[in-house]
């Protein structure tokens, strides 16, 4: 397991939305962000490289999100849609959890697995009831908010043209 570097994910008495808005604003996110430079963005964080693919072996489980952290790389798995916003949704929930540094605080959901690669840990996403689940999807949800607001054209413009 990755050793803390930071407070960002101290347990503290704030709420999860809270803590999510405290992240995302030490952020400091540029005007335009998207999902490839949030990518970059948390490879940069985390001085590591982050995968991203979907996978048949998700759909029909309870699980549509699953981080694999290795000693040197991230791997995030999500279920197969035709959905692009879902599938942001999905994958902006495990960098918020990267970002949260909870492969350092939370317990995984698979621990100490022998990939290929080496040990792994492994966070599953399928339970939004504790306070790590919380966080992570208000911190989503900050994100995808992020990337759609960049997207839009200057003000007014849409107004006219739809």
């Amino acid at each position: 397991m990755r050793t803390r570097t930071d407070e960002s994910a101290s347990g503290d008495d704030r709420t999860s939305r809270g803590h999510a808005v405290a992240a995302f604003t030490a952020l400091g996110l540029p005007v335009r962000v998207s999902l490839p430079s949030l990518v970059s963005l948390v490879e940069q964080s985390r001085k590591t490289r982050i995968s991203i693919a979907s996978t048949p072996l998700l759909n029909g489980t309870e699980i549509c999100g699953l981080w694999l952290s290795r000693e040197t790389d991230d791997l995030i798995f999500h279920v197969e849609t035709d959905s692009e916003h879902h599938r942001q949704q999905i994958v902006c929930h495990e960098l918020a959890h990267m970002i949260l540094r909870h492969d350092e605080v939370a317990d995984p959901t698979l621990h100490g697995m022998l990939g290929t690669d080496g040990p792994l840990i492994a966070f599953g996403r399928s339970d939004f009831r504790d306070e790590f689940e919380l966080a992570a999807e208000s911190l989503a949800d900050l994100l995808t908010g992020a990337i759609r607001t960049s997207t839009k054209e200057p003000e007014g413009f849409e107004g006219v043209f739809g």
